[in-house]
């Protein structure tokens, strides 16, 4: 080790950097810190039976409108906060720019939220990305995210999706376009036997329109899945 690498180690042992928020850099914080956390916007009071989606007063069964149409292959859905603000901020650094560590405030949020829920579920599989999607970004965010939620419950992690088809980004799509772009994109893995697992929780890191965890609900009910449940962290507002 040379001079001037040698006086850098030496410096980074005597006076190692100090913790930063992974949001705002704000120096002595944890992973994220609590004026960022404070800041995201939770979903409270009613929300949607079925998708999760906060409410406002005026749905009065509790179903927002997109419910209503139907066709769902998972039970319910349940999210953290609105993709919006500082949740879209948080989302942001966890996927684009590789900030890891957000995976394990993300799944406490998760079991902070589905901790007053008593469900019942053999396993967690996290939403696949795609292998080209894989190399590029060097993990998938539903996976980290799924195995630090799986180490809170005490439930056995089945990564048995993949994503077989290379979609499109589906945030500046219209409802019909994501449908389409992700309709027979996943497929089950032929090693696990997955129909052994009754109940199991589906996790990704956005809920949209509920596309592509509706598609991959599909190809686990047609593997053998009896009850699908779905966890993300953030998800957009209701229609």
């Amino acid at each position: 080790m040379k001079g001037r690498s040698m006086m850098r180690f030496i410096l980074d042992l005597l006076y190692p950097a100090r913790p930063k928020c992974n949001i705002c850099g704000r120096v002595g914080a944890r992973a994220v810190c609590s004026i960022c956390l404070a800041s995201l916007d939770y979903l409270q009071g009613v929300t949607c039976l079925h998708c999760g989606k906060q409410l406002s007063e005026q749905y009065g069964d509790s179903t927002c409108p997109d419910c209503k149409v139907g066709g769902f292959y998972y039970e319910r859905a349940y999210s953290c906060f609105e993709y919006s603000g500082m949740g879209k901020e948080l989302i942001y650094k966890f996927k684009y720019e590789g900030k890891t560590q957000l995976s394990k405030v993300i799944a406490g949020l998760m079991e902070e939220r589905l901790r007053n829920e008593r469900l019942s579920i053999d396993a967690i599989v996290p939403v696949p990305i795609h292998e080209n999607k894989l190399k590029l970004r060097g993990f998938n965010q539903s996976y980290i995210v799924a195995w630090e939620l799986g180490k809170r419950l005490g439930k056995p992690i089945v990564d048995c999706l993949e994503r077989t088809k290379e979609t499109k980004e589906q945030y500046n799509l219209d409802r019909v376009e994501r449908h389409l772009n992700i309709v027979n994109a996943f497929s089950a893995k032929l090693m696990y036997n997955i129909d052994k697992y009754k109940s199991i929780l589906l996790v990704d890191d956005i809920y949209t329109t509920g596309s592509t965890v509706n598609e991959c609900s599909k190809v686990l009910k047609r593997s053998g899945i009896k009850t699908i449940y779905v966890i993300t962290a953030a998800t957009g507002s209701n229609t």
